[in-house]
């Protein structure tokens, strides 16, 4: 083999290796993270919010529940109990209404109680009668919109705190490559979102569950005003 053979083939191997080297060098795995570990790089802000979550969660379904029992819709109980009223059993009426189980039922319960009286005491009964059934419609509500307002409020607090970390992590290091303020960044941008959307969630629950309230609060005046027409009528 001449000395020319002999240094083509050096040539040839060390390209090789140099091939080989860089394949290693562009195939090393990246390392990824779950979605999980993603979001606890929130930071410690993320507890009162993951809370107000848990609690807006439970009032939202706790609230739906009560609203859906408490509903009347399809029941009216003023045309059940006229005949009753005609007949003179008035205590068979007030049995039917408190029955029902309805705040509307309650209501109506507690203005053929007050029969005998004039229609203006009627009227005051079933209506005193009528906010003690809202009050107990709305327990708990005020504590979503508490949530719906300071949710974001946190998730800003946050994004102040990894503001300040990353300019800490560049006063540290003099740099300011990503790798150096990720950390910052990933509580900034997750603790922002997260109190979005912890706020979104009991904003949206707080409207809706008003607005299933107010449709139960329309049809208590609606069936109590009916009766107040049938007891004057007779």
């Amino acid at each position: 083999m001449t000395a020319l053979s002999i240094l083509l083939q050096g040539a040839v191997t060390a390209v090789d290796t140099v091939k080989v080297a860089t394949h290693q060098a562009i195939t090393v795995p990246v390392k990824t993270e779950s979605l999980l570990d993603i979001t606890m790089k929130g930071g410690w802000v993320l507890i009162p919010i993951s809370f107000m979550l848990l609690v807006a969660v439970y009032l939202i379904i706790a609230k739906s529940v009560h609203i859906a029992g408490a509903s009347s819709k399809n029941l009216n109980l003023t045309d059940k109990i006229c005949d009753l009223l005609v007949d003179g059993k008035v205590d068979n009426a007030i049995t039917i209404c408190q029955s029902s189980n309805k705040p509307a039922g309650h209501v109506l319960a507690v203005g053929l109680k007050t029969l005998g009286h004039p229609i203006k005491d009627i009227q005051d009964a079933m209506e005193g009668e009528a906010r003690q059934q809202i009050d107990k419609l709305n327990g708990g509500m005020q504590y979503l919109a508490v949530i719906s307002s300071i949710a974001p409020m946190f998730g800003f607090l946050g994004t102040i705190f990894g503001v300040i970390k990353i300019f800490y992590s560049i006063s540290l290091t003099d740099n300011i490559s990503i790798g150096i303020i990720s950390e910052g960044l990933y509580q900034k941008m997750i603790s922002s979102a997260s109190g979005l959307l912890v706020g979104i969630i009991a904003y949206t629950g707080y409207h809706l569950l008003n607005a299933a309230i107010d449709k139960i609060t329309s049809d208590m005046e609606r069936q109590g005003n009916k009766l107040v027409s049938t007891l004057r009528a007779n």
